[in-house]
């Protein structure tokens, strides 16, 4: 198969060393040439622009940090698709986004689909045309270990944004129950072993070892980086007043993963902004 993609960022490029892997040709757009170059070296093609991606491909994909570049590009490389060409958006975005660019797919005659990652890449959700991601399932398959079909066009992203929400908000609301366990004297450490047997959150115990080390992490290598969890958890949130659902616990959450950032800790691991939290307790969670 042949697959463009554009975004050879972190994800982007993990998934790309994957599809080359797996034995896909791969012409890709980056305006970075730094991360085009190790793969023009491994094989793959490298396009001009991001509509370049398009000429001769079966799919196009897209890994990019926000839905504002999301539809910049969509909007370039949809009109270039070949007849039966899909338009693949891998990146954390909007059900309405993903609606409004199945729509124009539609009416070139392409079909698109939204296929948002989780868990660093190792599930995709994916919605739309479920005859598209039949024929594309050997390139999502070699590119995560998860593949699931959720529904129609913006379901992808539907599914993304509440896995996001339960992993964020539980996290923090996890963190606030070891504060008052810290404040009432208990072995925090303890707390946190008994935690994890009774309630069965390994994942987010798993998570706090790096908070309890102080390391939260650089701007040059940090993979959970704060200024992307709050802007998940905003879209997240922001999806809720769409439709009418309550979102307290997520507006809480995302008014501390503000505070961080405007503590300047944006380009960090997430969990920096436990020390919002910290503050207010008047003690950090670091046990001996």
């Amino acid at each position: 198969m042949h697959i463009g993609y554009v975004g050879a960022g972190n994800m982007g490029g993990r998934f790309i060393n994957r599809l080359i892997d797996g034995g896909h040709e791969v012409t890709v757009f980056d305006r970075r040439s730094e991360v085009t170059a190790p793969i023009a070296a491994r094989g793959g093609n490298v396009a001009s622009d991001a509509g370049g991606t398009a000429v001769g491909t079966d799919a196009v994909f897209t890994s990019l940090p926000s839905p504002s570049i999301v539809e910049e590009v969509a909007f370039e490389v949809i009109p270039l698709l070949p007849p039966g060409g899909v338009f693949v958006d891998m990146s954390t975005s909007t059900p309405e986004l993903a609606r409004r660019i199945a729509e124009a797919c539609d009416e070139r005659g392409v079909t698109a689909l939204d296929a948002p990652v989780s868990n660093g890449g190792v599930f995709i959700t994916v919605g739309g045309r479920r005859d598209a991601f039949e024929r594309l399932k050997p390139a999502f398959e070699a590119m995560c270990e998860r593949v699931l079909y959720v529904g129609e066009a913006g379901q992808g992203q539907v599914a993304k944004l509440v896995r996001q929400y339960v992993s964020f908000t539980g996290f923090f609301t996890l963190v606030e129950a070891l504060l008052i366990a810290a404040r009432a004297g208990a072995d925090v450490k303890l707390i946190e072993q008994f935690i994890g047997e009774s309630v069965g959150q390994p994942g987010l115990m798993r998570s706090l070892e790096r908070l309890y080390a102080g390391d939260f992490g650089d701007p040059a290598t940090s993979t959970a980086r704060l200024d992307i969890v709050a802007k998940d958890l905003s879209l997240a949130v922001a999806l809720a007043e769409g439709v009418g659902a309550p979102s307290d616990y997520g507006s809480i959450t995302s008014n501390i993963l503000r505070e961080g950032q405007e503590q300047g800790w944006g380009q960090l691991e997430y969990w920096a902004a436990v020390r919002v939290l910290e503050s207010r307790a008047g003690l950090a969670l670091r046990p001996e």
